[in-house]
């Protein structure tokens, strides 16, 4: 039975716990870990203290290396101070040998410039010289040539001045034989013309002169009148707009029909311009002015010119009674006495009155009318019968248009009538116009149309008795664009009408003259 108790106990130890076995390894393990740590241990502190002999070898080492070190140092310091002290003594020279050097370069370079101008200057001043030597040259040259043109020229002179007098003595020749050439063509313009006027024949001489000496420049709202038995024309005020400046003229020109001269006689000039008067013959002699615009103002003085004496007078009128001032009337003279109609005044009203100025007692009278007056107008036409029993006026303008009709008053009865004309061409409506009485027939000439846009040039005649218009002139010759719609070129003298042409330049330069016969 024992041996079966031991048995167990085999068997016992041979199933021993697998974990105890594995503890039992990493014992084993472990304590021969720790047997190589103590070796290691051992050998490690052997290390340490050879190291730490060593190292207290090296710390002496060091100490006599730094001791010799800042000895050296010490030494080095010193030397290397007292380098640096020559170094920057040296670069302190070196900084003041370069800025020498540096301004010894800029002197170079400048100098260099100098050197360079110069040489341009130089070369300049060469061809200067080159060219002053030649202009020197020339200069002799041209001395010598302009001694030799200087004579030529002189004797050139000479005989330029022998050929300017010759020229200007034939120029003198030529203008005098181109005057007279055109003098002789306008007189051998000269027409005669046999025309049956009223079935009566009429015989209409027209000739034609050139006009000289001091010619006066063409105006607007001037007057023109024949005086001297139709020897003399006289020519006073008006406005100019030349050179686009307004003028107005205040002198007297004179024309000699049978010398074809203008004259100015002097001292005639009389105060300031006049223009819008009107004009009438008193006498042979006389010249009387009414109304007009002087500088800024209407007129209603009376001055009467003396073509004998050339001597302005100027009447002392007696009495209150005078009429307005105004432009555009128009008057006419039955022997000593003046008559006036119509017009427009300072204040733009446009008038029919009839006023009489009487020489003799120089007083003005209203005349207190009947019958159908004219309306008020400006610009007509007043003619007297030769026998001075009536007073005719023609056209005028109303302030709306130009009128044609004629009125006549009775001076004995102081009635006015109109005339009824149904016979015969009438004449275009116009205002200032120019009319004349010739034994029963009344003339018209000049004038312009509504608004002053055409100047009229045409001559009608009217039968007083018929009545009757007839055409006398068809006013062909008036085609000078030059024209002024408000001058007067056109007066009458008996059966004589003198019509004046203005030339490019605006002076009155061509009269002509017709002169009709029944």
């Amino acid at each position: 039975m024992p041996p079966k108790k031991d048995a167990k106990k085999d068997d016992k130890k041979s199933q021993v716990d697998p974990n105890e076995a594995k503890f039992q390894e990493e014992i084993k393990q472990l304590e021969k870990a720790n047997n190589d740590l103590q070796l290691e241990q051992n050998f490690m502190l052997d290390k340490f203290r050879q190291t730490k002999a060593d190292n207290e070898r090296m710390k002496a080492e060091i100490s006599g290396f730094k001791s010799r070190l800042s000895s050296a140092t010490e030494d080095y310091a010193d030397i290397l101070e007292h380098r640096q002290e020559q170094i920057k003594a040296e670069e302190l020279k070196l900084k003041t040998q370069q800025l020498i050097v540096d301004k010894l370069e800029s002197d170079i370079v400048r100098l260099q410039e100098e050197i360079k101008l110069l040489r341009e200057r130089n070369q300049q001043q060469s061809v200067k010289l080159s060219d002053a030597a030649q202009m020197l040259k020339d200069k002799e040259n041209l001395e010598d040539a302009v001694r030799k043109q200087h004579d030529l020229i002189e004797k050139q002179c000479e005989e330029l001045k022998h050929f300017k007098i010759q020229i200007e003595d034939k120029d003198t020749k030529l203008q005098k034989a181109a005057f007279q050439i055109e003098e002789l063509s306008l007189k051998s313009s000269a027409t005669t013309d046999l025309r049956i006027l009223f079935d009566d024949p009429w015989l209409i001489l027209v000739s034609h002169a050139r006009l000289k000496a001091d010619i006066p420049m063409d105006r607007e709202y001037n007057s023109l009148i024949a005086l001297g038995l139709g020897k003399l024309l006289v020519l006073y005020g008006g406005l100019s707009k030349a050179a686009g400046a307004e003028e107005v003229g205040c002198e007297v020109a004179v024309l000699n029909v049978e010398s074809s001269n203008w004259e100015r006689p002097p001292g005639v000039r009389i105060g300031s311009g006049c223009y819008g008067h009107s004009v009438a013959v008193v006498g042979r002699t006389k010249m009387l002015v009414f109304g007009g615009i002087r500088g800024d103002a209407y007129s209603n003085d009376v001055v009467i010119l003396n073509t004998d004496t050339m001597k302005w007078q100027t009447p002392h009128v007696k009495g209150i009674d005078r009429p307005v001032p105004r432009s555009g009337h128009a008057t006419c003279c039955i022997r000593e006495k003046l008559f006036v109609f119509g017009g427009v005044s300072a204040e733009g009203v446009f008038l029919n009155d009839l006023w009489v100025f009487d020489q003799d007692s120089s007083q003005w009278n209203h005349l207190s009318t009947f019958g159908q007056m004219p309306t008020p107008r400006r610009g007509s036409s007043l003619s007297a019968t030769e026998d001075g029993r009536r007073l005719y006026v023609f056209g005028g303008f109303d302030g709306y248009e130009c009128n044609n009709d004629v009125h006549y008053l009775d001076l004995e009865k102081l009635t006015w009538s109109p005339m009824s004309i149904h016979f015969g061409q009438a004449p275009e409506p116009r205002e200032n116009a120019s009319t004349c009485i010739t034994s029963k027939y009344l003339l018209v000439s000049g004038g312009c149309t509504t608004g002053g846009t055409r100047w009229l040039g045409d001559a009608r005649v009217l039968d007083l008795y018929s009545p009757r218009w007839e055409c006398l002139d068809d006013g062909s010759w008036n085609t000078s664009l030059w024209l002024k719609p408000h001058g007067v070129y056109t007066t009458f003298y008996g059966n004589k009408l003198f019509a004046l042409k203005p030339s490019p330049d605006e002076r009155l330069w061509e009269l002509m003259v017709s002169h009709h016969s029944f």
